[in-house]
């Protein structure tokens, strides 16, 4: 029988050093073995339930797993064919066996994307002696859709701040007046560079990149062996937006998985045309989320 009949079924054999020894055999003995170290024995865990029933080589999720970082690390290696074939850790699989892999993890990552809410702060905010967790310090109507919004639609949800730049909103913050405005055209002293690549000349500049890194690490932060894909909506007005816009940070955005990047405010009609529209959207979009949790999922009635 060979490599092509069956699943992935190995030996496996612990090592004193925490690494595991892998092997493949047949009638005659050992056909194939490889070691995967210990940091890489979760990626190969994942792998081997992912290719769990795909036709492959007994040793190849092993190989994967030493030579890549992640499941999407894995998906693009074997996508790389040349010449028939891609070599991993040194051994040769021909191109049925790189589709198997491929189409098994796409089969894997064929799940609804985690949805990741942005929101803006406000400029209205509690008289507070000390520090509150960011989300309890905005205050009126408009904050507390956005904020309704962000904890009822968002996997995850963030606070885009002129002060903090981006803010988990359980971090506790002091009191603070500052917008974009108050950080245009002031000059500073930086070697630092935009996503954009242009140099970083002012506070605004300064905001910006810090608004980028806080973004690129908060959409990071669900990467790990199994990177989920991302919906990430922006819900800014047009004075938080734009300069944001203009210096990269959102076009140069990058995550392990897919990115698909919304702005609500600015695309979706019911929301144009200021701060009430924006309201009645978020709660429309709210009140409609609850009802379908409540319904158990079904937006159907009564039978």
């Amino acid at each position: 029988m060979s490599d092509s009949d069956h699943t992935p079924n190995p030996r496996e054999h612990e090592l004193p050093d925490g690494d595991l020894a892998v092997s493949s055999h047949w009638v005659w003995g050992v056909r194939d073995a490889t070691t995967v170290p210990e940091a890489d024995r979760p990626l190969y865990r994942i792998l081997m339930d992912v290719l769990a029933d795909a036709h492959v080589p007994d040793c190849l999720p092993a190989r994967l797993a030493t030579e890549c970082d992640d499941l999407v690390d894995a998906r693009e290696t074997v996508t790389n064919i040349e010449r028939g074939r891609v070599d991993v850790e040194n051994v040769g699989y021909g191109m049925s066996y790189c589709h198997k892999v491929r189409d098994a993890i796409d089969g894997h990552r064929d799940r609804d994307p985690l949805r990741f809410v942005a929101v803006g702060c406000s400029g209205s905010k509690h008289d507070v002696a000390g520090a509150v967790p960011a989300k309890d310090l905005y205050r009126r109507a408009y904050w507390t859709c956005k904020r309704e919004y962000g904890e009822t639609l968002g996997d995850e949800w963030t606070i885009i701040s002129a002060e903090h730049a981006v803010l988990d909103p359980d971090e506790p913050i002091e009191y603070y007046e500052r917008t974009p405005d108050d950080l245009a055209g002031v000059p500073v002293d930086s070697s630092e560079r935009l996503p954009t690549g242009e140099p970083v000349t002012t506070l605004l500049d300064q905001w910006a990149l810090r608004v980028y890194e806080g973004i690129t690490e908060w959409v990071s932060s669900v990467s790990g062996l199994d990177p989920r894909d991302i919906e990430l909506e922006i819900l800014l007005g047009r004075s938080y937006r734009d300069p944001l816009e203009a210096r990269g940070v959102f076009d140069r955005l990058r995550a392990r998985g897919d990115l698909s990047i919304r702005f609500p405010f600015q695309e979706v009609e019911q929301a144009a045309g200021g701060n009430g529209n924006q309201m009645g959207w978020m709660s429309d979009e709210v009140e409609a989320a609850t009802a379908v949790a409540t319904d158990g999922g079904s937006t159907d009635g009564d039978e």
